[in-house]
């Protein structure tokens, strides 16, 4: 999570400027701008070096360090362009030196060195995170021309080889040649998993050299890695290496690290026995939510429901407390937690009604690691697992309004990790159909002299349910009316609803239902005994939907659904459908549509469905795709023909 956050910083900090006037190496420049036209700034060459030693940690064990060693040349692409260089650190990093070099030429035309080693040193806590250790020092370097050059240096201690876990090959801004060296003695023992490599220029060599082993990669030509709305994680796309410390041998002894998931279980557990929760603290409000319930569904239901409401979600990252579950009767007594928090404050409580409820740690769908990483970017997040009649029920409290046994789409198919005291289950949290999100539109209208009237009834079940309700609830209640009007609108300035009535919104176990009275103008056409009639309620426009020419990245939806409609249009007596619009039916894989206009009697049925299968659409289906979307859009642009008998 941390990486994504410094990824996103680079677009928020604060410009504090000097001014300089660097040496130039236009040459170069004008070459990586032919390369990069999009970007302002690149690197010509990148060094780094990650050399691993034995130390002891404050608690006077023996662990692993890394000391880290970076040189970097920036050039600007651009006249009169700023940018940032900067380093980011925690708790369990220093940064002992940080230095920026110009080879200015001043305003006389004669050449001039300017050093900077002041840095500007700031927190990255944003305000969907409540707390977040990391700090970034960085430089401004502003004012840059084409070609204008900036050399930095940077020396940092990772104090534990734990926390040093994705080394980046690509950057946030085009890189012509990066060096990425490990130095790592032969009595420790590392992995390293390579992500990401194809489609890159990499080389890569492994050498022993006296006591040491030293891996080198080498990347060149890399363009910058792209922030594009609707992205996997860069985990995914980004060539990187994850590294972690298997043992290493200290005074003639073996010292386990993360060789197997059983380490890596081990170390959660050592943190989760920090928590000290005080159950007996939660005993009088357990009794309180089970009294006069009689199903231990019902009464699950009633704690799980109880923290996902009562209980505020902030992110907490502070050292080893953002590793660490707060302790279950302070998340009680505070009313927020972050997600270790919550899990843990929901498995106590289920515990004290007397359930088999358990821990659990699991990555989101934005890391694409399975549990054979065995480090600690592995998991991002913190659930609970309760077990009713041997079946594993997965409960997130973070996730508002979701209903028991339905799972968010960011962990559907992802490991999860349930601690089960001296052991652990390895369980793969199951996979929606699309058929259980969906949104479903039912309509019985009739055609009069000059408009469509009728009735409209919108139905949103699985997750197209759970993300209307949080989006509904954090509204002001002044304002909800309105939306459930505009919700019924889909988006037509044409047609206006009344009577707006829905279903209990309070009752997350229920689909959402949405219906209304509707009178839809302006879609009737009359030339001479002919009425043209549009009937479709699918939007004209699916540029939300339509990947960017440029974009470099998958195109990911926020869930697996389905959209379905059921039109009816019943016109007089004395009318008659003159002919139907061609039936259309588009099948991927991926994503599919089927459509068809029916006649019965003296009505017109429109039958229509729209599915997203896998939640993802490839790059190499980009086109595919913009011919299925441009398909539908003719589609919905159909007309009925309507004629005197």
């Amino acid at each position: 999570m941390k990486q994504l956050n410094k990824l996103i910083f680079f677009t928020v900090l604060t410009t504090v400027s000097f001014s300089v006037f660097s040496q130039s190496d236009e040459g170069l420049a004008l070459s990586l701008k032919k390369l990069h036209p999009d970007d302002f700034h690149a690197l010509a060459y990148k060094s780094e070096v990650y050399e691993f030693d034995i130390a002891k940690n404050t608690e006077k064990q023996p662990v692993c360090i890394v000391k880290s060693n970076v040189n970097e040349r920036y050039l600007s692409l651009r006249n009169g362009y700023s940018y940032q260089v900067a380093e980011f650190y925690d708790k369990f990093s220093t940064i002992e030196k940080f230095k920026v070099e110009i080879n200015s030429i001043n305003r006389m035309g004669k050449p001039a060195m300017r050093s900077f080693t002041n840095a500007i040193d700031k927190s990255i806590s944003s305000e969907d995170i409540f707390y977040d250790d990391t700090r970034v020092k960085f430089f401004n370097v502003s004012n840059q021309d084409l070609g204008e050059e900036c050399k930095s240096h940077i020396e940092k201690t990772y104090t534990d080889s734990k926390y040093l876990t994705s080394i980046y090959l690509q950057e946030n801004c085009p890189v012509e040649e990066k060096n990425v060296q490990l130095i790592v003695p032969l009595d420790v023992e590392i992995e390293i998993r390579e992500m990401n490599f194809k489609g890159y220029k990499i080389e890569k060599t492994k050498e022993t050299k006296g006591k040491k082993t030293i891996y080198n990669y080498v990347i060149k030509r890399a363009a910058a890695i792209k922030n594009e709305p609707h992205s996997p994680g860069i985990g995914y796309t980004a060539p990187h290496l994850v590294v972690w410390v298997k043992s290493f041998i200290y005074d003639k002894q073996n010292i386990t690290g993360f060789a197997t998931a059983n380490d890596l279980h081990k170390w959660y557990k050592f943190l989760y026995a920090k928590t000290n929760n005080q159950p007996q603290i939660l005993q009088p409000l357990v009794k309180q939510l089970v009294q006069g319930i009689n199903t231990d569904e019902d009464k699950i239901k009633a704690i799980y429901y109880w923290v996902q409401d009562k209980i505020r979600y902030i992110a907490f990252e502070d050292g080893y407390a953002g590793f660490i579950p707060d302790a279950a009767q302070n998340v009680y007594k505070n009313k927020y937690g972050d997600c270790k928090g919550m899990a843990n404050l929901l498995t106590e409580m289920l515990k004290l009604a007397g359930y088999d409820a358990h821990l659990t740690w699991i990555g989101t769908k934005h890391l694409p690691y399975d549990q054979t990483f065995t480090a600690l970017c592995v998991a991002n997040h913190c659930i609970c697992t309760v077990y009713l009649k041997g079946t594993p029920l997965f409960l997130d409290a973070t996730e508002k309004y979701n209903s028991m046994g339905e799972y968010a789409y960011r962990i559907q198919g992802k490991e999860a990790v349930v601690d089960k005291n001296d052991s652990f289950d390895i369980i793969k949290i199951p996979v929606a159909q699309g058929n259980q999100n969906k949104i479903s539109t039912s309509a019985a209208l009739k055609l009069n002299e000059t408009n469509i009237t009728g009735h409209v009834k919108v139905t949103l079940t699985g997750e197209e349910r759970t993300q209307f309700l949080q989006y509904y609830e954090e509204l002001p209640n002044a304002g909800k009316k309105e939306i459930l009007n505009d919700f019924l609108k889909f988006g037509n300035n044409n047609i206006n609803a009344t009577n707006v009535k829905t279903s209990d919104l309070k009752n997350r176990d229920i689909p959402v239902v949405i219906e209304g009275d509707i009178n839809y103008a302006n879609e009737i056409t009359i030339i001479d005994n002919e009425i043209f009639a549009g009937i479709d309620f699918f939007p004209k426009t699916f540029k939300t939907y339509l990947p960017a020419e440029k974009r470099v990245s998958d195109f990911e939806f926020n869930s697996i659904y389905t959209q379905e409609d059921n039109i009816e249009l019943t016109v007089n007596n004395n009318q008659l459908f003159k002919s139907l619009p061609e039936k259309l039916y588009l099948e991927n894989k991926d994503f599919s549509f089927n459509g068809a206009y029916v006649v019965k009697g003296n009505t017109i049925i429109l039958n229509k469905s729209f599915s997203i299968k896998t939640g993802m659409v490839k790059k190499d289906q980009f086109n595919e795709w913009k011919e299925f979307l441009l398909k539908i859009k003719d589609f919905n642009t159909n007309v009925v023909t309507i004629e005197k008998k």
